[in-house]
């Protein structure tokens, strides 16, 4: 599954549970569990269920039969329990004998006919009804979209197929479907499995019949349906379907159509074809989450449906999720988690396998900036450095965090790396055949892994995955010019204690003469540690860890002159990014400025030049903005042309800038350009900026991007005049993703305005999910305590999904320690204080780091200029 709701330049990097995991604020007042954090005992094995639902649109109900064929586990068995949670259970047989049955709030309880012993079977049949809170959702028509397609769609992970289906609700059981959906004649479904017929019924329905005959776990059950475009692909003459909200069909080749090269792609790496009788990918709206992988029938946003003018725009377009989710149908739906302890055995590959389309389908210098930026989003996540992926400790926070996901992820890369290709392979095709349509820990991928390749992973595993945190180096170099010889210092800095330890890791060194580069390989293992290395006269160049192929962090004692010699002559994408963040510590340099400059327009990598251009912005200073506009005419990619357009928001001394930045927003080829160079105008809170947004908002462009920029950059302008339009259009009526922007900039605008709290906290009652998001984290960033108790209320409802509970806790946290800085006699809170990681958060961090930065710049030039560079 991939989790957030907002997209990142390059890909989708759905990130609200990476949030959610840093939210250590329990609040008692909730009934909210946790996941269950360990595999639970069985008294029975599921199956096959024969599911049959009808739906009362009216009143969002759902009216359903279930069938369960179950074994019995334990001799002596009196009782079997479902999950349900409520369902109004009308009626239950065993056997077809009726039966007796008690209800909890959570649990359907059937008493067996006599104790049963083990391996003896039972069909219960239940009949129940009920409004589903979680878990199947009713996306309907109603007095503000009155021509929304009508949708239902489910949404089961972790814990929510209990909320419209009594069942057996935990990973680690496995079952067999029938799902039989009666719908209105014109509508289309999608379940797991092959279509087996559609019928016609007596009151003007039709019924669709699906059969799933490969077992999965309950979670992965998926029930959609609605009015629908479909379009047909096959693979290998299995059928690949495509399906969008009536009217959008259009949209679903132009963003889609590479999945079958994908699933070519994994088929033929793992040597396990694609397991699924189908695969088909249905985008829905107002969806909880970026994607869901049900077996055989992935579940996306529809939001992933992007406009055919922008998607040149967005390098890889929407692959990363289309990626991630097929390759759940191997890691997550063939072969599951038995517990959710366990869940970065679905996440990591999943994500390791977003790589592995993009380095076979992209340049190589594409997939090595995904990586690289991979690994900043992780190491940029303290909150996460003390977790190992593996815990069951998530009772605070979630397990679908970037431990999961993004740590997960680049784990496997590095052990591919370091067992090599066909070892990694090997042991992966052994790791499915012998636990296909099984329930695996991670002790199982070790096994196979040694079993396959006679190799032992264990001391890797145990540091990676088991342990917590990565390797923090301090790296410096002496050369002896008698002994040909430098002696590298190796240090590991990260603080040992909890499951952080010492890591111990294969390090490629490069060492770069005047005669050319020799590689040469090392091994670390201690705290500090020196190595003699050959070097035939004084090293123009060294690197630690050439092409950034381990999760770390690390300080390289360098001279100026070696970091400008890396940024020019580093083969690697990762070691010029690496020199680009050295040098762009270095400020009030113009050599330095100049160097990242010319990276700017003449790397090879248009991923380097976007670090670059990040670089300058950050330098911030009248060189660097001059830079940045001189490289506008030299990068014509749309998606450089965003980065310098964004790093120029945080140019204030070079008087050009604003009438660059209004003279692009107003035209430029590029919609992510002309919108960013609206945002920026707001941070640099130009003179017209006001005027020049005004007329944005009004203004057309593919998907409202133009209109939405301009109503978030509203936000980062501060002035109060643009309060009336920004509630205008943060009204229900108005596009979603329009008002996510417009409730957003309104949360920053008049915070003492109590009527405008008010106004955002009657959005959090919302069924539109994304619009949830956008009035909690505005309530959240708005410092005003009065809207604490409408966010408890939302917490105490029993609608939440699985990411939105941490969240909203974060954000009540946050009001609550700038309300009582405040009773203390302190300033006014620092909303940007708790970490969050939002598109929104982290340019307010930004640009208060820039006004304290240019402060202190005019009092420290004429200190720096006396000082020796490091």
């Amino acid at each position: 599954m991939m989790i957030a709701w907002c997209r990142s330049a390059n890909r989708i990097r759905w990130a609200i549970l990476a949030l959610a995991a840093v939210a250590g604020m329990a609040i008692a007042s909730t009934h909210l569990l946790a996941d269950e954090p360990y595999a639970r005992n069985r008294d029975y094995d599921l199956q096959h269920s024969r599911i049959a639902l009808r739906f009362d649109l009216e009143q969002k109900r759902v009216i359903g039969e279930v069938t369960h064929t179950l074994a019995i586990l334990r001799d002596g068995t009196s009782k079997v329990a479902f999950d349900s949670v409520g369902l109004t259970i009308q009626s239950v047989t065993v056997n077809k004998a009726p039966a007796k049955f008690e209800s909890t709030a959570s649990k359907l309880i059937v008493p067996l006919p006599a104790p049963a012993h083990s391996g003896e079977k039972f069909d219960v049949d239940i009949r129940y009804g009920g409004k589903p809170a979680k878990g199947l959702y009713f996306i309907l028509p109603d007095k503000n979209y009155p021509n929304r397609p009508k949708q239902i769609w489910s949404q089961g992970e972790s814990e929510d197929t209990r909320y419209y289906l009594p069942t057996y609700d935990y990973p680690n059981d496995r079952l067999t479907t029938e799902t039989i959906l009666t719908v209105p004649p014109s509508w289309i479904t999608v379940a797991n499995g092959k279509l087996i017929n559609v019928t016609k019924t007596g009151d003007d329905m039709k019924t669709w019949t699906w059969r799933e005959s490969l077992p999965s776990s309950t979670y992965l059950i998926t029930v959609v349906a609605g009015e629908f475009d479909e379009v047909k692909h096959a693979w290998h003459g299995l059928p690949v379907t495509y399906y969008a909200p009536k009217g959008r069909g259009d949209r679903l080749l132009p963003n889609y159509e590479r999945t079958p090269a994908m699933m070519e792609l994994f088929s033929k790496k793992l040597g396990v074809e694609y397991p699924w009788e189908k695969y088909a990918q249905v985008m829905v709206d107002d969806f909880v989450a970026g994607g869901m992988e049900n077996s055989s029938a992935t579940t996306n946003t529809s939001s992933s449906l992007r406009d055919a003018k922008l998607i040149r725009e967005f390098p890889g377009d929407e692959d990363p999720l289309i990626s991630h989710e097929l390759a759940h149908q191997w890691f997550g739906d063939l072969v599951t988690c038995n517990d959710w302890g366990n869940i970065w055995l679905n996440e990591g590959f999943a994500t390791f396998f977003e790589m592995v389309w993009s380095e076979s389908h992209y340049p190589k210098e594409q997939a090595d900036y995904e990586r690289w930026n991979a690994v900043q989003e992780w190491i940029g996540q303290a909150s996460l450095y003390t977790k190992p992926i593996v815990r069951h400790d998530f009772d605070d926070s979630s397990e679908f965090d970037e431990n999961a996901y993004g740590k997960g992820g680049l784990v496997l890369y590095m052990l591919r790396q370091q067992i090599g290709e066909d070892a990694f392979y090997r042991g992966l095709r052994h790791y499915l055949e012998i636990y296909r349509g099984k329930n695996v820990v991670t002790a199982d991928l070790i096994g196979a892994i040694e079993e396959a390749n006679h190799i032992n992973v264990q001391q890797f595993f145990d540091e990676w995955i088991y342990g917590a945190g990565a390797p923090k180096f301090e790296v410096g170099y002496t050369y002896e010019e008698s002994k040909h010889q430098i002696a590298l210092t190796v240090k590991q800095t990260q603080k040992v204690e909890g499951r952080v330890g010492i890591f111990h890791v294969p390090v490629d060194v490069e060492i770069t003469t005047a005669s050319g580069a020799k590689l040469r390989g090392i091994a670390v293992s201690k705290d500090a540690e020196t190595f003699l290395l050959h070097s035939d006269s004084a090293p123009l160049m060294v690197l630690f860890d050439k092409g950034g192929q381990i999760l770390k962090s690390v300080e390289f004692h360098k001279q100026k002159k070696e970091w400008l010699y890396q940024l020019k002559n580093a083969s690697e994408l990762a070691d010029r990014a690496e020199a680009v963040q050295a040098l762009a510590k270095m400020k009030n340099d113009d050599e330095v400025v100049a160097a990242l400059g010319s990276a700017l327009t003449t790397d090879k990598a248009w991923g380097l030049r976007d670090i670059a251009a990040d670089a300058l912005g950050r330098i911030g200073n009248a060189t660097a903005g001059k830079q940045l506009l001189d490289a506008l005419d030299a990068n014509a990619q749309p998606y450089v042309r965003n980065h310098i357009v964004s790093a120029l928001g945080s140019v204030k001394d070079e008087p050009k800038v604003a009438a660059k930045l209004s003279a692009i927003a107003r035209d430029d080829a590029s919609y992510r350009a002309r919108g960013n160079a609206l945002q920026s105008l707001g941070k640099l809170k130009a003179p017209n900026a006001l005027a020049v947004l005004t007329a944005e908002v009004d203004a057309d462009s593919p998907d409202d991007f133009l209109r939405n920029a301009a109503l978030r950059s509203l936000g980062y302008l501060g002035d109060d005049k643009g309060v009336p339009l920004l509630r205008e259009w943060a009204a229900p009526g108005k596009a979603i993703e329009t008002r996510q922007a417009a409730i957003a900039s309104l949360g920053r605008l008049e915070k003492g305005n109590k009527e405008i709290t008010a106004q955002i906290a009657g959005y959090l009652t919302e069924s539109h999910y994304s619009v949830r998001y956008a009035a909690i984290y505005a309530l959240g960033s708005r410092g005003d305590a009065s809207a604490i108790p409408a966010l408890q209320a939302l917490l105490k409802g029993d609608d939440l999904s699985i990411e939105m509970a941490p969240t909203v806790k974060k954000q009540i946290a946050r009001l609550q320690k700038e309300e009582n800085g405040k009773a203390a006699g302190g300033e006014e809170g620092d909303t940007e204080k708790s970490g969050e990681v939002t598109e929104q958060g982290i340019a307010q961090r930004l640009e208060k780091l820039e006004h304290l930065l240019q402060e202190m710049n005019d009092r420290l030039k004429s200190i720096e200029s006396r000082l020796p560079q490091k």
